[in-house]
């Protein structure tokens, strides 16, 4: 695929997320104008609707995955800064793009053996889970791999936890959420918080 092509892609998708982050739901007229390309473009990258969906979320778990290994791997940050940024960096990605979520839901109420390629590389991914266990046992010299175990599944799920309860709150909610995302540093205060406690 030459530099245009990678760019017209690349514009769709975009728009794609973009949109539907908006609304929730997205026409292919929509996604090409904002786009602007024409609609035969989605035919020709993704070859229906459905697969641009699949493609989107593909391309946003990549961007998501590889910007969480190059934190946990940065040798410049301290133990306790990569789980500090790793885990701002995720919510605030999720935070930016909550289309992520409706897409997902979307392709699984659609098609029963999706398997969202989004749990698979971020949720199921060992790797990760290995890097910051080790990080974690690092700072706390827990060597009890069940302890280091729930210690990531704390850490994950207070994480993905605002990150569901922004988006209840925002769809559902008559009242404001407890921790507003938006708010830069009620955000870092409250992930220092959840680090802390999971340091212990």
């Amino acid at each position: 695929m030459n530099g245009e092509q990678l760019e017209t892609k690349e514009k769709i998708l975009n728009a794609t997320i973009d949109i539907v982050g908006m609304k929730g739901e997205a026409t292919i007229r929509e996604i090409t104008e904002k786009a602007g390309v024409n609609v035969a473009s989605i035919n020709y990258y993704f070859g229906n609707k459905n697969n641009l969906l699949k493609e989107v979320e593909n391309y946003y778990a990549e961007k998501l995955l590889k910007t969480g290994y190059d934190i946990l791997r940065d040798d410049n940050l301290k133990s306790k800064d990569k789980l500090f940024k790793w885990a701002l960096n995720l919510i605030e990605y999720m935070y930016k793009y909550p289309a992520l979520i409706a897409i997902i839901v979307k392709l699984t109420n659609d098609d029963k053996n999706y398997n969202p390629v989004m749990i698979k590389k971020i949720y199921f991914n060992d790797e990760i889970r290995e890097i910051i266990e080790d990080i974690i046992k690092d700072i706390t010299k827990i060597e009890d791999n069940r302890i280091l175990n729930f210690k990531y599944l704390q850490l994950f799920s207070g994480i993905l936890g605002t990150v569901i309860n922004h988006v209840v709150v925002s769809i559902y909610g008559d009242k404001k959420s407890i921790l507003n995302l938006g708010d830069p540093e009620e955000l870092r205060q409250y992930i220092r918080l959840l680090i802390d406690g999971i340091l212990k």
